[in-house]
This record gives C-alpha cells, structure tokens and sequence, in this order.
C-alpha cells in the first residue's frame, strides 16, 4: 500500500513538471510572436537570424577584397614618386640661391637677379602644384584608413572570432585575411607617413622660397637706381679701381649660381620643349604631305608664279624656323638665357635658309650682323670692364649701326614686313648711340642691356619677318593644294587672300617681338605684373563689376572667331570666287562650319570674361526692349539667315529668282545674302526680304532649264523631214541633255512653208544663253544644208 503511494507521488510530480515545462514553453513562443508582430503562419514563414557558413564565408571573402583594394590604393602614384625627386632637386637650387641671395648680394647684377627671380617664381608655383598633390594624396589614404575602421566594427566578423568552433572551420581563410590585414596595414601606414613627410619638406622649402624671392624683389627695386648712377669712371679719367680677388670671387660665385639656376630651368622645363618639337613635326608633317599632293596631281607649276620664296623647297628649315619663332609663347616666364639659346639656334637656321634666296650682299650684310651678335654676347658677361674692353664696346656698338643701316638699305623687297623692320632697325640705331652714350659716361650696364637688346632685337625682327613670310606661303600651299584635289586648276587672285591673313599675323608678330625685347631690356616681368594688375582690377559702374582684362578677352575671343569663320574656307581651297561655288554641298557645309564657329566664340567669350549670369540676363532683357523697339529688322535678318542655313530653301551657287532679281547665290550670311548677276554685279539682299517673298530655284534638285525657240520655216512642205532635221541639230549641241529628245509643235502653215515651237533641255540654266547661240548655228548650218531656210 505504501509502495503504491509513493509511485502514485512520483507520477503526480513528473506530471506537474511536464505541465510547468509546456506552460513555459507556451509562454516564451507567445512572446516571440508577439515581438515578431504576427500570427502563427507569419511565425511559420519568418527569416531566421541565425548566419550559416555560407554566409561567414561570403563576409571573409568580401572582406579580403576589401583589404586587397586597401593594398592597392595604398601604393604611391607616379605623381608623388615624381615629387620626391623634384623636391631633391629644388633642395639643390635652393641651397644655391639661398647662398648667393642672402651671402653675396653685393656681387649680383640685374641679369643674375632676374634669372634668380623667374627661377623661383617657377618653384613656388611647382610646390603649390606639389602640394595641392600631395593634400589630395592624403585624402585619399585617409578615407582607406576610415575603412579599416568600418571592417574592424564588422559584427559578422567579431561574432566570427568569438566563436571557437568557427574560427577552426574557417582557419586558412582567417589565416589569409590577417596577413592580408597587416600587410595593408604597414602599407598604408607607410604611404601615409611618406606622404605627411613630403607635405613637411614641401611646406619648408614654399618658406624658403618665399623668404628668397622677397630678397630677390628688394634686390630687383634697388638695382635700378644702381645702375643707372655712376658705376665706373668716365671714359676719358683713369680708371684707378682695382678689383680685389675676394669680390672676383663673389662674382664667379654669382655666375656659378646663375649657371646652376640655368640648368635647374632646363632640366624642369623639357615638356615645354617637347611640345615645341611636336608643333614643328606637325608642320612638316602638313607641309610634306601638300608637297606630296602637288607632285601627285602634277601641280608643282601651279604655284610657279606665286610669291613663294621659302617654300616648298625648304619646307624642313622652315619647320625650325616656325619652331623656334613661337619658342617665348611657351613660356612666358623663362630667363633671358633659355631665350637667347633660342634666339641663336633661329639665327643659324635662319642663315641656312638664306643662304641662297637673298642678294649676295644683304647676306654679306647678315652675316656681319650675327658676327656681331656673338660678340655681344660674350661682352653682356663683362663682369669688371678695363679701359680697353670699354672702348671696344663702343666699337662694336658702332658697327652695328652702320650694318644695321646698309641691312635696311638694302633689304627692299626680299624681305617680308619692311615696315615693321626699318621700325626695328632704327630703334636698334638709337640704342646702340644710348649705349655709347652710357658707356662713355660710366654707365656701363645700361650700355651693355642697350647693346645686347639692340642687337638682340634686330635678329629677332628678320627671324620673325622671315616667319611670317613662311607662314603666308604655308597657307597659300594649302590653298592651293585643296584647289588641285577637287580639280580646280584655274587661275586665282591671291593676293587679296593673303592680305586677309596679313593683320592676325603681324599681331602674333608683334606679340613676341615684344616678348623678347622686353625680356632683353630686364623689364619684361615689371610690365608683365603691371599689365595683369590693370587689367585684373575689379570695377564697378553701379552695381555691375567687370575688369578691363574681362572685356578685352571678351572681344579678342570674339574677333578670333570671326577670323577663323571668314578664313576657314581658304583651308579647303575655297577662296569666294566665282568658279569655287559650283560644289554646293562643300560651300553649305562650309556655310554651317562658320557658325558653328561663331556661336562657339560668342560662348567661350562668355565664358572666359567671366561675366556673371545675372548680368547677361540684365543686358537680355535690355536688348529685348531694344528689339522690341527698334532692332526688329536687324534679329528678323539674322534668324531669316538660321533659317535660310538649315532650311536650305536655297544653296550657295543655286541660280535663283528672288522677286525682281535674279542671278546665281554667292554668298548666304547671317544678316543678308549676295546674289551674283550675269552682268558680274553683286546684289545684297537682306535674309528677311528673301523669305518674305517666293524663290524661284532653278538648280534645287538638278541644273536643267526647258528652253524654247520659236522658228519659222520656208522651202519644204515636209513636216517630218524638217522636224527631223531640227532634231537632230539640236541634239548635236553640247549644251542639250541626251536622255530628252527635243519636241517640235507646229503653230501655223503659210503660204510657203510653216511656223513652229522648239522645246529643248538644257543641261545647265547658267548656260542658256550659250545653249540657244549654239544651237541657232546648228539649225542655220544644217537647214541650210537640206535647202531649207530658217528664220528665227
């Protein structure tokens, strides 16, 4: 009995435990239902948090990726490895001018003081372009650092190291990745370190050069009250200054200073020079293949009466000449040594290509002027001057304007620009009798910077003639050759083609001569800060504020563009003759280049001025009251012209009938049109009246005319016989279509013979005139022949 009880306890409580277990259990699935926010199917169907391997796997690999491409990017670019050696050799420059600026200042002239200076206006704005790098640099190592810390609060990957059991399971892989992890990370904490290092020595050296060039400014402003006092005795005293051999060594020390600067600016510079070597091989490359296009087409005789002189047979030395002409464009900064270096190689050339194409004795002339300007070279150098090297200064000084003035003398019309150059050569005149003048005084740096630029600027003004001269008969070639490919070989004027190019080109011209000479003369970086200061100064007229600078861009953008749309053609052989606007298509999509052109010039000129929107929405609106007011005619003419452009109602070269004028289109421009009559004269008639009336288009599709003739017949009764015989006349001609047999109506029987009509084809309406003379010859000769006679 009490075994019985104490199993029927013990069931009772296995009981109770199982039912606490279920109400439990119960309890905590109502809960998470209720968490979940749903019943029991949605309970059913819900996404399980638990991560399987698949999913550990694909986090490891993404994570490998990510330190890969943190490896990667760590790796210092071309640019800041490049940096490293500039800076080592900015280092090496800088030491230099730092000992010559701050040490031996006294021992400096102007010459060296300008090259110090263009040296360390180069560096500075080397080390901002370093800098700006290397800041960019750090940025991007920055935000690969952030990403180390986004992938270390990676909870996938922290849950993955907390778990013992997968940290075995994933072993190799774990392994990889913290390999790759501390492999990135000595990277980039490398590159960064690397980088901040350069940023520091960066930041040094833009102090340094800063420091220095202040000096060098200081220096420049006081040198100029310097050289223009006394420096040395008067000619006719004794020169009782004896130089001591410590201030010989200062000056050897400022020229090795200056020659190091110099080698510094070579060595930097090389990528300006490339580009001027590919535009010379460009050039050659044009002119060789025109050459070749011209022997091709048996063109050669073509340009045997054109003024050409340099060309095609000296088309290489041209290239040089064209090369080294342009050489202060590409850098207008350099020191006067770089320019001089230039200068020279352009003499040589420019004496090779004369060789032959001048007068014996203007070369003779030219050859005693380049003896001289060796001579001035070595003597800009004198650093202390004796007694006798003074005197022979003066000798050459006057040399040289006794060969400038036989040069000038005899130049005439073998030279280009001769008024340019007798400019040049009296300024050269009067600068050597300043430099006399200096010399005798005791001015003897003035003498040397008047003697040398002189000098200086005579053979740059001949080089510069002679560069023009080749860049004329370069386009004439071009011209020409285009003509010959689409078989034009008939006579053109040319000149007034030439004379199209002759103001862009005398600009140009007269831009880099004076780039030189003022280079030359040591002011070339005072009027160059004193012009961008002007014209970079804000002004103001009201509210609106503009800069002088601005509006000359403006306009110089925008007469560039007129230019190239009025020459563009001349490029393709299209010289605005009557002969050239028989190709249609070739003027049409001409006529689209140039506004083209246009419209992209009024753009950039926007653009670059720098004129603010709100102003140009200012001035819209005022020329809208303007339109409205009094420009109606003005913008219906100019979008009558759009229109007439893409509409293309009628083409260039299209003969056509616009209310009472007729004649063949010339020309289709933005405001008005040029009709070409036959009687050669040249009716302009604005694009609005040609819309508003109808255009009769005889050349739309084809250049066809039906032509008619009234005849009258007398000795044969046989209407088949004569309108054979008329037939076949007229078919004979040259200026009838084939493809349409003529038709021949008869209007009237006489007494003696009958009247008729003859229609015909006429291949070109521009030729109708000649068609119908032609023909009534044929129809006299052959009616005549058959005993019929004709009367028209």
């Amino acid at each position: 009995m009490r075994n019985r009880l104490l199993l029927c306890c013990i069931f009772l409580l296995s009981c109770l435990a199982t039912i606490a277990q279920d109400t439990t259990r119960i309890k905590r699935d109502s809960t998470r239902t209720r968490r979940g926010g749903g019943g029991g199917m949605s309970a059913l169907f819900a996404d399980s948090t638990v991560l399987t391997s698949s999913d550990y796997q694909l986090k490891i690999e993404n994570s490998y990726v990510t330190l890969d491409n943190i490896d990667n990017k760590s790796e210092l670019g071309l640019g800041v490895n490049l940096i490293i050696a500039k800076l080592a050799d900015s280092d090496s420059v800088l030491s230099v001018l730092k000992d010559n600026v701050l040490n031996n200042s006294q021992a400096l002239n102007l010459r060296n003081l300008q090259v110090f200076r263009t040296l360390l206006l180069n560096l500075q704005t080397e080390l901002r372009a370093n800098r700006k790098l290397l800041d960019s640099s750090e940025t991007k190592l920055n935000n690969l650092k952030n990403s180390f810390v986004t992938l270390r609060s990676d909870t996938v990957l922290r849950q993955l190291m907390k778990d013992s059991l997968l940290r075995i399971q994933f072993a190799p892989q774990l392994k990889d990745m913290r390999e790759a992890f501390r492999t990135s990370t000595k990277h980039l904490r490398e590159s960064l370190a690397q980088v901040n290092l350069l940023q520091t020595h960066t930041s040094a050296n833009s102090i340094t050069t800063a420091k220095l060039l202040d000096k060098v400014n200081n220096l420049l402003n006081t040198s100029a009250t310097r050289i223009f006092g006394k420096e040395y005795n008067y000619l006719w005293e004794k020169d009782t200054a004896d130089l001591s051999q410590a201030a010989r060594s200062s000056f050897n020390k400022a020229y090795s200073g200056e020659r190091k600067a110099l080698d510094y600016y070579f060595k930097d510079s090389g990528n300006k020079r490339a580009f001027l070597l590919l535009i010379g091989i460009l050039f050659f490359i044009w002119m060789f293949r025109n050459i070749r296009t011209l022997r091709r087409l048996n063109g050669m005789g073509a340009i045997s009466e054109m003024e050409f002189n340099y060309l095609p047979s000296g088309y290489i030395v041209s290239a040089f000449v064209i090369m080294f002409s342009i050489a202060p464009l590409f850098d207008l900064h350099a020191p006067a040594a770089y320019i001089e270096s230039m200068q020279f190689l352009l003499i040589i050339i420019l004496t090779i290509i004369c060789w032959k194409k001048w007068p014996r004795r203007l070369f003779l002339y030219w050859i005693a002027m380049v003896v001289l300007y060796v001579f001035f070279s070595f003597a800009n150098h004198i650093i202390d001057p004796s007694f006798w090297q003074r005197s022979w200064f003066i000798i050459l000084n006057i040399l040289s304007v006794i060969f400038g003035w036989l040069f000038l003398s005899k130049m005439q019309q073998n030279l280009h620009m001769r008024g340019f150059l007798r400019f040049v050569i009296i300024l050269h005149n009067i600068m050597n009798v300043l430099a006399i003048f200096f010399n005798i005084f005791g001015r003897f740096s003035l003498a040397q910077i008047f003697g040398h630029a002189a000098i200086f600027s005579f053979t740059q003004a001949v080089g510069l003639a002679v560069f023009s001269k080749i860049c004329m008969e370069a386009i004439l070639l071009q011209i020409v050759t285009s003509r010959l490919k689409r078989g034009v070989t008939t006579h053109f004027e040319f000149q007034h083609v030439l004379n199209g190019f002759r103001r862009p080109i005398l600009f140009l011209v007269v831009i880099l001569w004076l780039i030189v000479f003022t280079t030359n003369l040591n002011i070339y970086t005072t009027v160059l800060n004193g012009l961008i200061e002007i014209l970079q100064a804000d002004r103001s007229i009201g509210n609106a504020t503009f800069s002088i600078g601005g509006i000359l861009l403006f306009f110089l953008i925008i007469w560039i563009a007129h230019l190239l749309q009025k020459y563009v053609g001349y490029f393709f052989g299209d010289t605005g003759t009557d002969e050239d606007i028989s190709n249609k298509g070739q003027r049409s999509r001409l006529l689209i280049a140039r506004l083209i052109l246009l419209c992209l010039g009024y753009l950039l000129a926007v653009a670059a001025s720098g004129v603010p929107v709100d102003k140009i929405t200012i001035v819209l609106g005022a020329l809208g009251v303007g339109i409205g007011l009094g420009l109606q005619n003005i913008v219906n003419n100019f979008v009558s012209g759009i229109i007439l452009i893409f509409d293309r109602p009628l083409q260039i070269g299209d003969v056509v009938e616009i209310g009472d004028k007729s004649g063949r289109v010339r020309e289709i421009g933005l405001r008005s049109s040029t009709l070409l009559t036959q009687n050669g004269a040249e009716v302009i008639i604005p694009n609005g009246d040609i819309l508003s009336q109808q255009i009769v288009n005889w050349t739309l599709t084809n250049s066809q005319q039906r032509l008619e003739m009234d005849l009258s017949i007398s000795g044969s009764n046989d209407m088949e016989v004569v309108s054979s015989a008329i037939k076949k006349a007229i078919l004979q001609s040259k200026y009838v279509v084939t493809g349409r047999e003529p038709q021949i109506l008869f209007t009237k029987v006489t007494e003696g013979g009958f009247e008729l009509k003859a229609f015909f084809w006429s291949i070109d309406v521009a030729k109708s005139a000649e068609a119908r003379s032609e023909i009534i010859l044929l129809l006299h000769k052959h009616l005549n022949a058959e005993n019929i006679t004709i009367s028209f």
